[in-house]
């Protein structure tokens, strides 16, 4: 054999080191299941969407619309707490199958009545608070005291989720537009259009009728934040180092110390506006570290960055008018920011997801990347499932992922993250890690790979059986209506296009 054969093997398997070395997802003691990585990166993707209670009754049932999420977490239980815009407050319970068990499949626990959290009988009332902000933050869970932190206007409600009763109410001087979430040893957070407050739940409840805004200039006891821009829409909190960080429509991430509060120690500069704020436990990778596209970055150094302690905020966000997926040093040292390749539409929701990074667009994306925040590693629109046989053209579609839709996005993602340690001796179903999902037209549903879903109802296979007992008849009535709303939608379509030609042309001024 000769050398330069020799060498160019040589060269091949150092490449191929090197890029195995790069790819690698986990961290240093990190545990890192391969085989459900490997059902979540191949196997089919699918949704299932819950059930949300129904009001009235004959021809005027009407479904109601989730207003927020959170996951409530208990010795093992996985529950799904939602406020709905008649200000009901629902629980599902969403725990994972295991050997033994069959799992939650999306069961209502338990249901408020109606106006709890607005005060109000009437159910358009509710309805216009419990949707006029559009904070998306507006839920936050105590699971270990089993309390719910609910936004409603500038009205802060604590809820007993074991009675559904509310527990406290706390006012504050302007619309609440994000809430952290609850962590041990660590006040919440809650922000409002002007200022961030560290709520403290042995506050009193406000009086009705008290001026909040006039005791904040004058100088409240309770210590509060003000901010120079307006638009808080996401807070993190992190216990580790008791800091404080808010992003929302201002182009800098806020970071504030609960032990300095509300002395402002810092911020990062991003230039985009963050829809969606969180944190990786692991350190920031630079850019020069990466093995493939640097080739004189070394394995070595990689390595060593990679087992130093650390945290990487991620952030979902909008810049001059496509998506912005950053990644960010808290130190403010450095920072990743994906402009080019995340998405031609503005990013809505993100989270860690096993070894990848999930966020969702505005176009009813979702999208799974490499913990480097640029590899691609798939992709899902939550409407592709209802509307395969529709066009891909007009203002119901996604003209930026060239699959059909009918418009609805993932403003929020949730990771259903099974604890094997939750369930005893019993062993969590492969894949686990199913996305919980709150779409902009308030459904709630769950996102899981292969063939099982958790909030799939037992009896499904029945409504299967009960589809093919249809009578031909039957069959022939729904076929024509799915056709004629194809149809319509279509005319509404080619409509919406006739207007954006003209209006290009400058022959509208609407």
């Amino acid at each position: 054999m000769s050398d330069d054969t020799t060498e160019s093997r040589t060269s091949d398997r150092i490449q191929r080191n090197r890029a195995l070395a790069n790819w690698e997802p986990g961290y240093p003691g990190e545990d890192i299941d391969y085989y459900e990585e490997y059902i979540h990166r191949h196997a089919d993707v699918n949704v299932d969407w819950i059930n949300l209670p129904n009001t009235g009754g004959g021809d005027k049932r009407e479904v109601r619309e989730a207003t927020g999420m959170a996951i409530l977490s208990n010795n093992g239980s996985q529950n799904i707490v939602s406020p709905l815009d008649d200000g009901t407050i629902c629980v599902w319970d969403v725990a994972p199958r295991t050997t033994t068990l069959d799992g939650g499949r999306a069961k209502l626990l338990g249901q408020s009545n109606a106006g709890l959290l607005t005060g109000s009988a009437s159910s358009g009332r509710s309805h216009t608070l419990m949707t006029e902000i559009g904070a998306v933050e507006c839920v936050s869970i105590d699971s270990s005291a089993s309390k719910g932190y609910f936004a409603v206007q500038n009205v802060l409600q604590e809820v007993d989720l074991q009675t559904l009763q509310v527990s406290s109410t706390k006012k504050y001087p302007s619309p609440i537009t994000a809430l952290s979430c609850c962590q041990p040893g660590m006040p919440l957070s809650v922000g409002t259009s002007w200022t961030v407050h560290l709520h403290d739940s042995r506050d009193l409840s406000t009086p009705s009728g008290t001026d909040d805004t006039a005791q904040l200039i004058g100088g409240s006891v309770n210590a509060h934040a003000a901010l120079s821009q307006p638009g808080p829409l996401s807070i993190l909190n992190q216990h580790d180092t008791s800091s404080i960080w808010v992003a929302g429509r201002f182009t800098s991430l806020l970071n504030y110390d609960i032990r300095r509060f509300p002395r402002l120690l810092g911020t990062i500069h991003s230039g985009a506006r963050i829809a969606s704020l969180t944190s990786l436990p692991y350190p920031f990778i630079p850019r020069s570290l990466d093995l493939v596209r640097n080739p004189d970055a070394s394995l070595t150094a990689l390595q060593t960055a990679r087992s130093k302690p650390g945290t990487t905020l991620l952030a979902a966000a909008e810049y001059k008018g496509k998506g912005s997926l950053e990644l960010h040093d808290p130190s403010g040292k450095d920072s990743y920011q994906n402009r080019q390749t995340a998405s031609a539409s503005k990013l809505l929701s993100v989270a860690p997801h096993g070894g990848r990074i999930v966020f969702s667009d505005g176009d009813g994306n979702l999208r799974w990347m490499e913990r480097d925040g640029s590899t691609l590693v798939r992709q899902y629109n939550i409407n592709s499932e209802t509307s395969a046989d529709a066009t891909t053209s007009g203002i119901f579609s996604s003209s930026a992922s060239g699959m059909p839709g009918q418009g609805d996005i993932v403003q929020k993602v949730l990771p259903l993250r099974a604890c094997k340690s939750d369930v005893g001796s019993e062993r969590p179903d492969v894949p686990s890690e199913a996305l919980m999902l709150w779409s902009g037209d308030g459904r709630i549903g769950c996102l899981s790979f292969g063939t099982h879903n958790p909030i799939k109802p037992d009896d499904s296979w029945h409504d299967a059986v009960e589809e093919k007992s249809l009578s031909a008849e039957e069959r022939a009535r729904e076929d024509a209506e799915r056709q004629y709303d194809l149809r319509m939608r279509r005319a509404l379509e080619r409509n919406a296009d006739e207007v954006r030609f003209v209006r290009g042309l400058g022959m509208a001024s609407f």
